[in-house]
């Protein structure tokens, strides 16, 4: 069978013995219980006394005409009574009284004893057959004869004991006398009296006994007793039965038992195995066919593996990102350090002051090229884990908007050339990280600076759009062309040979307009975007006059603070 491959799993599994008990517990549980606290018992014996009453009254019945009547007889037992009885009482008539007991003892297990008025006994069923001098009575069942181990009939009867108590003993000696028994005598009073009792080999036996009625009169007393240990012969049959099905049903558990812990713990292993091989020294990175792919399956397992596998695909984009990443590292490094060694060797062999001042020229570019590197870089790096750490904040995106606007635009008119024009009137608010979010700003705008001609016009624009803030950046540059829409958000990216030259003054604000963009800017604000649940998109303007850059932010929501 298929399912037996799920049997042989290897190494230690902690899982399958805890899902096979807490399978099994609830049915052994519920076994148990009905095993030793069920109300069988209690409906046998009413079921059984119910029976024995009815068979002791039509018993009676015949055994009320096998007697001579007096005209007077009391109702009740009293001592009066019991002096009179030899000469005011009814006399039986003993020998149709027994024939009619071994009648009824012929289709009745039941034993049967019959008291007179004074409560002695006059007929037992055991004993009728004086001729050979017999009395019939069942020997007590060897130990284990039940079906049942020693040591569970031992605990059946200690908890039952237990639960229900002492029963009184039913003997020979006892029963000679009817005033002994509360059943009896209470027939006697003319009332049915039923009582459970043990048998003096400690087995239940149910009695219940009649009045015996002649004329207007009570003359008698009839007992009917069960077998002793029939019930618990009976219960033990039940019991048995149970056991049997408990055993069957324990069996089909434990199967699907191990077909869950199969279904579960293999896959679990299997998922568990290949990404422990990432923190083993291989060769090479493990690839996405390492994780087993149990997305076919609708449920956890499935979904478990799904995000296992999407997680190693993110971590390997990740990995050969950082690759990637460092190999652009170095060749945007070394770019600027060959220019300067290169310049550094030619100036002690220039001619003249002019070609002294040109080298120098050249050193200082390259110097302050590497210096925008390497901060870039260090940005860039550290991006990830200060947008985890950073916290964010609930504020006016126009206000952030015109804030930064009017603090560059002298800037921009001094160095470019270029005009900067505000359109931030509408309340926008947004959850972000604000130092995030004004670098975003502040990187679009030295862009758009760069790209601009002499006497350019930048617009600036903050606008809600339904569940979103969108910041437009527009400029009058040479535009974006179609298949570069993307490619310009790639680090170390860098295409400016469109760019114009612009007269620019040196000093802090010089990244404005020279060429010294490091390619990571774009890259850095989109990055940036995303991680607000934002995105930043590249595009040119309708009327073919530049390009303008969107930045869209989900407005400030309670699902968004959250």
């Amino acid at each position: 069978m298929a399912w037996l491959k799920y049997l042989h799993m290897p190494g230690p599994t902690r899982l399958l013995p805890r899902l096979v008990f807490l399978n099994m517990l609830g049915l052994v549980v519920l076994s148990g219980g009905f095993l030793l606290l069920s109300e069988s018992r209690q409906v046998l014996t009413n079921a059984y006394k119910q029976s024995l009453e009815a068979q002791a009254r039509i018993i009676a019945g015949a055994l009320g005409q096998a007697v001579n009547n007096e005209p007077f007889q009391f109702l009740e037992p009293s001592l009066l009574g019991r002096i009179l009885s030899d000469r005011r009482g009814a006399n039986w008539q003993v020998r149709e009284a027994e024939r009619i007991m071994r009648r009824v003892g012929g289709v009745s297990n039941a034993r049967l004893r019959l008291y007179g008025r004074d409560g002695r006994l006059l007929i037992d069923s055991a004993q009728m057959d004086r001729s050979i001098g017999v009395i019939s009575r069942q020997l007590p069942p060897l130990p284990g004869a039940s079906g049942m181990p020693v040591w569970y009939d031992r605990m059946k009867i200690g908890l039952e004991h237990m639960v229900r108590g002492e029963a009184p003993i039913l003997s020979e000696i006892i029963a000679a006398d009817g005033y002994q028994l509360p059943e009896v005598a209470s027939a006697l009073k003319g009332r049915v009296g039923s009582l459970q009792r043990r048998s003096t080999d400690g087995e239940d036996v149910l009695t219940v006994a009649v009045p015996v009625q002649g004329y207007r009169a009570i003359i008698g007393a009839l007992m009917l007793s069960t077998p002793p240990g029939e019930i618990d012969q009976i219960i033990a049959q039940e019991r048995r039965v149970v056991l049997e099905l408990s055993a069957l049903a324990l069996g089909v558990s434990l199967m699907t038992s191990v077909l869950i812990a199969g279904m579960v713990v293999v896959p679990v292993r299997r998922l568990a195995g290949a990404m422990r091989g990432f923190g083993q020294n291989t060769p090479s990175l493990p690839g996405l066919d390492t994780v087993p792919d149990f997305s076919r399956r609708s449920d956890e397992i499935g979904e478990l593996s799904e995000a296992l596998r999407d997680m190693l695909r993110q971590l390997l984009q990740r990995i050969n990102m950082i690759d990637r990443f460092a190999a652009d590292v170095a060749h945007e490094l070394k770019n600027p350090l060959t220019s300067l060694h290169s310049a550094v060797q030619s100036l002690p062999s220039a001619k003249g002051a002019a070609q002294k001042a040109q080298l120098l020229a050249i050193i200082e570019q390259d110097v302050f090229r590497l210096n925008r590197l390497i901060s870039d870089i260090s940005n860039a790096t550290r991006l990830d884990a200060e947008l985890n750490r950073g916290e964010t904040e609930r504020f006016d995106l126009s206000e952030m908007a015109r804030d930064i606007g009017d603090g560059l635009a002298q800037t921009m008119q001094d160095n470019a050339g270029a005009t900067l024009t505000i359109r931030a009137d509408a309340v926008c608010p947004i959850w972000a990280q604000k130092p995030r979010i004004a670098q975003i700003i502040t990187n679009l705008l030295a862009n758009a600076a760069s790209f601009s001609p002499q006497g350019g016009q930048i617009m600036l624009t903050v606008r809600p759009n339904q569940t979103q803030v969108e910041l437009i950046v527009a400029d009058e540059g040479p535009g974006v062309a179609e298949d570069m829409r993307e490619r310009i958000f790639e680090r170390f990216y860098t295409d400016r040979g469109h760019a114009p030259e612009h007269n620019s003054k040196s000093g802090s604000d010089r990244n404005l307009v020279e060429d010294t963009h490091s390619g990571l800017g774009l890259s850095i604000s989109r990055q940036i975007a995303r991680a607000h649940g934002g995105e930043l998109v590249a595009a040119n303007r309708p009327d073919g006059t530049g390009a303008y850059f969107t930045l869209t932010l989900p407005l400030a929501t309670a699902e968004s603070a959250a």
